[in-house]
């Protein structure tokens, strides 16, 4: 995600500064998984501490390079004491993608690489273990090596941090130390270029930093002065390595139970880590309450508009039109549908009304069109609304999806009316239904159904005089109005009248039914579905269940996390 964000971008801070928790609690996770490798000493320090010296003082050799310009290490360097390359061979990869390259051929322009070497000379104080060189992690360019340093420090099992006087007070420096506290770690300071008369001075303020910063106890302190001779560096390095004997074995100890620093770190910096997802969760939870309560909005209005409208309801006068037809009386059927004919009534639009593609507007689709483009505008106004009030991850996340929102605008509107007239076709099914049942009924009752026979045969008669004078109009206006106000009369004035109020709200329940039917698995489906096609680097892959799954082994498991 950091990729696809501007490096000005204050969701691009926000990001980064998540990325050396994230990297080091993977770290401690790997080195839970390695098979008893051997301790693991990590030297660490600003710019121009002295870090390399001390690490010749903990070995007795000079072997790290040593130089007075700042930021002159810039790969992590192992130096293998009493060890040999052969138990190490998880270590390229542990450190992947970084490679493992020979000292020799370390590149000045590349950070993605380390280096190990093995020591001919052992000091007999300091046990077999690994001792590891780190570049600087508060200078402008630390941000390219920040991988590795934060995979050696994931790496280790005792800490020697490195400050001169002129750099203990650092905000870096205490950053640090309060992001490792939670893995507790054993620590040495070491503070290096002290005057003698310093001193005190310098140990008591240190204690007051450590003391606001940290919840545990002071570590041991060296205090390294100014030392040009050969022995007063040899006894530097005896009082370091004097220093570490204690807090070796406390480092083994802490081996037997990684499990526990390891969770505590990742309980302490969890809800940072998730924040961003938890955002984006309940921005996907707000996207979803909006669109549902704009699908309801659109089944308000078609209710309201259509279905219970008097007049605009059409779907009753379909289910009578196709009555009308079935009540021509036997004999006059066929030479008043020929008698139709002649004068151009459109009597097979009638019987076929609803089974072809409507090519005039038809109420109902008039009445979904514009109750649906009424939701989209509502939608595209709440994207607005939502983009103006959310800050850092919020924002960016409603600007994407608005984003795609307009994108996909044009192609939802033509979806739905075309998922639209295929509903309408696919509803006159039901409508025949209602007209068979209501015919059934009235073929149980013969008084009532020569009666309704003799007012269709009047109606039509009236009509086609009409139609003669006129020159022709249209059926509704001709033939369906005062067909329709004889038929509707009869049916309720007759003891069929509440089977037919029946027939109809049934009608109504299954048309409404499947409107929404229309809505919630196109429309708001194809709606809910927009976040998840944003560009992939801009969303989380972890669903609301997975991310409880993974606090669940968080508060659970006791023996190894596998949370990454």
């Amino acid at each position: 995600m950091l990729q696809a964000l501007p490096v000005e971008s204050p969701l691009a801070a926000q990001l980064d500064s998540l990325a050396p928790t994230l990297e080091l609690a993977s770290a401690a996770l790997a080195r839970q998984g390695l098979p008893q490798p051997p301790p693991q000493l990590v030297v660490l320090g600003p710019t121009q501490a002295g870090k390399s010296s001390v690490v010749n003082l903990i070995l007795g050799q000079e072997a790290a390079g040593v130089s007075p310009l700042a930021g002159f290490t810039i790969h992590a360097h192992g130096f293998l004491h009493g060890v040999t390359r052969l138990q190490l061979e998880w270590l390229d990869d542990f450190f992947a993608p970084y490679r493992h390259t020979a000292a020799g051929a370390l590149p000045r322009d590349r950070y993605d690489c380390f280096t190990t070497r093995e020591l001919p000379d052992r000091r007999p104080q300091l046990p077999p273990c690994v001792v590891w060189d780190n570049p600087d992690f508060d200078s402008l360019r630390a941000r390219n090596y920040r991988h590795s340093l934060m995979k050696t420090l994931g790496l280790a099992d005792l800490v020697v941090l490195v400050v001169s006087k002129d750099k203990y007070a650092d905000q870096s420096v205490w950053e640090l130390l309060s992001l490792i506290e939670p893995l507790g770690q054993p620590l040495l300071v070491c503070v290096n270029k002290v005057p003698p008369e310093n001193q005190s001075l310098l140990i008591q303020s240190w204690r007051q930093k450590w003391n606001q910063h940290r919840r545990d106890p002071l570590p041991p302190i060296v205090v390294l002065p100014y030392h040009t001779d050969g022995q007063g560096l040899e006894q530097q390095g005896e009082e370091i390595r004097v220093k570490l004997a204690p807090l070796w074995k406390q480092a083994a100890r802490r081996q037997k139970q990684l499990n526990d620093p390891v969770r505590h770190f990742i309980r302490e910096h969890w809800s940072l880590w998730t924040a961003p997802i938890r955002a984006q969760h309940e921005a996907d939870a707000r996207w979803e309450n909006l669109v549902t309560v704009a699908m309801d909005q659109v089944i308000d209005i078609y209710r309201h508009d259509f279905l219970d409208h008097p007049i605009a309801y059409e779907t009753l006068q379909r289910a009578l039109a196709e009555l009308l037809i079935l009540l021509e009386l036997p004999g006059l059927a066929r030479p008043m549908a020929m008698f139709r004919k002649v004068l151009t009534w459109p009597f097979r639009a009638l019987r076929g009304q609803g089974r072809q593609t409507p090519t005039e507007p038809v109420g109902e689709l008039l009445v979904l069109n514009r109750s649906v483009e009424h939701a989209l505008l509502q939608l595209q106004q709440s994207l607005s609304e939502q983009l103006q009030q959310r800050q850092n991850f919020h924002a960016y996340w409603w600007r994407a999806l608005e984003l795609n929102y307009r994108d996909s605008a044009d192609a939802l509107r033509q979806h739905f009316r075309l998922e639209a007239e295929a509903y309408y076709q696919d509803f006159q099914p039901q409508v025949e239904a209602a007209v068979r049942s209501l015919y059934r009924r009235l073929k149980e009752m013969p008084v009532t159904l020569n009666g309704l026979r003799a007012a269709r045969a009047s109606a039509d008669a009236a009509g086609l005089a009409l139609l003669v004078h006129t020159g022709g109009i249209g059926p509704h206006d001709l033939v369906l109005a005062p067909a329709m106000l004889s038929l509707t009369s009869w049916l309720s004035e007759s003891a069929l009248g509440k089977y037919m109020d029946r027939v109809a709200a049934e009608l109504r329940q299954r048309q409404l039914e499947a409107v929404q039917s229309l809505l919630r698995q196109g429309l708001q489906g194809e709606l809910l579905a927009l976040p998840e096609s944003i560009d992939s680097p801009l969303r989380f892959q972890v669903s609301a269940e997975a991310l409880g799954e993974l606090e669940k082994q968080l508060k659970e498991r006791r023996h190894g996390l596998k949370l990454f």
